[in-house]
């Protein structure tokens, strides 16, 4: 199974407003994000389902820039989330 592949399934979260962000990023941005932002992107895949929504819909805050960075293209390149 190739990494895309891989990335692609650990998209899948069970909430279709967060299967939509993440596989958006993955479609859109992954393949040309730097080094960092490929592995904050990876380390948001690893987040249980409330954490990552609290993240994406603006509850809660990331504490590396990186991931913020990440996460401000997932907000800004998806329909929004309620």
């Amino acid at each position: 199974m190739s990494e895309i592949s891989r990335l692609r399934w650990l998209c899948r979260r069970g909430m279709k407003e967060l299967d939509m962000a993440m596989l958006s990023y993955l479609d859109n941005f992954y393949a040309q994000a730097s080094t960092a932002h490929q592995a904050s992107f990876k380390s948001l895949l690893d987040m249980q389902e409330p954490e990552l929504y609290g993240l994406i819909t603006n509850k809660s805050v990331a504490e590396d820039e990186s991931t913020k960075e990440v996460i401000q293209l997932i907000r800004e390149n998806v329909k929004p989330i309620p």
